[in-house]
C-alpha cells in the first residue's frame, strides 16, 4: 500500500510562551534548550518541501515570541508550501499584522480561544488574557488574513459550544474543534478539565445540526472519526523529534524518528501508522465499519486500551 503525502506537519519552533495556560501539552512558557535556530529551522521546511508537504502548521510554544518568524514563514512561503501559524494573537499589534502579511501574503491563522467571554476563557489562560487575544484577532482580520478560532472543548467550556459558532460568525472567521488531552501541563489539572463521553456527544450532536455559515474543522476525536496520526500528520517537536501527533510527546516508544538524525522524507514514508491502532481497536469487528477509533493519543496515554469518550463498545 502506498504510503499517503504528509498533508499537515506541525512544527514546534519554540516551547517558550508568554501564556501558562493550564491546558497546556507541552509546558510552554521557557525556552527550550533545544530550540533549532533559524538555519535549522530553514534546513527542515527544506525536507518537508523534499517530502512532498501540502501544509505546514508553525506552532508553539508561542511562534510570535520567536524574533525569526517572519523571516520563517517568509522562507516557507517562497518554497511553495501552504503556511499556516498557531498563535494566541495576544502579541498582535496593527504593525505585527501588517509584518505577517508582508512576509506571507496567504499565511492561514489559527487563533486559540478557550470560551465566548472573559470569564471562560480566562479560567484556562489567565486574567487579562480575552482581551489582549480579541484585539490581536480584529487586527489580523483587519489585515485580511484568513483565520481560524481553535476551540479545545474540556470540562469548563464544553456548553458554550453555540456561543463560540455565534462568535465566529460575528467575526467571519472558521472554528476549530479539538478535544482536550491531559498531558503536559495539562496532566496536572486533567480532574478539572477532562470532559465526560456525555459532554463530548453534546459537543458533536450542536455541530451536527449547525447548519449555519461557519466553516468547521472537527477533529476526530469529537466525532469518532478517524485518526490522523502518523497517517497525513505528524508532528515535529522542538528538539526535532518527530511524532504521529504532538500528544505522543512523553512517550518514545511511539517516536517516529528525528530530523537531526535522517530526513524527514526517510521518516515519513517508512513508518506504518499501524504502529499505533490500539489492540483492542484492529481486534474489534466495528473498526473502520462503524467506529475509527478516535484519538489514538487518548487510546495508550490515558485509557491503555481503546478511546472511551469515542468507542462504540464499551
Amino acid at each position: 500500500m502506498t504510503r499517503e503525502r504528509p498533508h499537515n506537519i506541525e512544527f514546534e519552533i519554540t516551547t517558550a510562551c508568554n501564556y501558562q495556560c493550564i491546558h497546556c501539552y507541552c509546558n510552554a512558557g521557557p525556552k527550550s534548550k533545544n530550540e533549532l535556530s533559524t538555519e535549522r529551522v530553514k534546513s527542515v521546511i527544506d525536507q518537508l518541501v523534499e517530502a512532498n508537504t501540502e501544509l505546514l502548521d508553525i506552532v508553539g510554544g508561542e511562534p510570535l515570541v520567536r524574533s525569526d518568524i517572519y523571516e520563517i514563514l517568509s522562507y516557507g512561503c517562497e518554497k511553495g508550501l501552504q503556511m499556516m501559524m498557531n498563535t494566541n494573537a495576544s502579541l498582535v499589534t496593527k504593525q505585527v499584522a501588517r509584518k505577517l502579511k508582508e512576509a506571507c501574503p496567504n499565511l492561514l491563522i489559527g487563533v486559540s480561544l478557550d470560551g465566548p467571554t472573559p470569564e471562560i476563557h480566562e479560567k484556562i489562560r489567565g486574567r487579562g488574557t480575552f482581551d489582549k487575544t480579541m484585539n490581536g484577532m480584529v487586527n489580523l482580520l483587519n489585515e485580511g488574513f484568513d483565520v481560524t478560532i481553535l476551540f479545545v472543548v474540556n470540562a469548563l467550556n464544553y456548553k458554550y459550544i453555540d456561543d463560540m459558532l455565534k462568535l465566529a460568525e460575528s467575526l467571519g472567521t472558521h472554528l476549530y474543534v479539538d478535544r482536550f488531552v491531559p498531558v503536559g501541563r495539562g496532566l496536572l489539572h486533567k480532574d478539572l478539565l477532562m470532559p465526560t463521553k456525555e459532554q463530548i456527544q453534546y459537543v458533536a450532536k450542536k455541530l451536527e445540526e449547525y447548519n449555519g455559515g461557519v466553516q468547521l474543522f472537527v477533529e476526530e476525536n469529537i466525532f469518532g472519526g478517524e485518526c490522523s496520526a502518523g497517517k497525513t500528520h505528524a508532528s515535529i517537536l522542538v528538539d526535532g523529534t518527530v511524532v504521529p501527533c504532538g500528544h505522543f510527546r512523553y512517550s518514545p516508544e511511539f517516536y517516529m524518528g528525528n530530523i537531526n538524525e535522517k530526513p524527514f522524507k526517510e521518516i515519513w514514508y517508512s513508518y506504518d501508522q499501524q504502529s499505533i491502532v490500539p489492540k483492542q481497536c484492529s481486534t474489534c469487528p466495528l473498526y473502520k465499519v462503524s467506529c475509527h477509533g478516535g484519538c489514538f493519543a487518548y487510546s495508550h496515554l490515558i485509557y491503555q486500551t481503546s478511546d472511551l469518550l469515542v468507542c462504540k463498545v464499551l
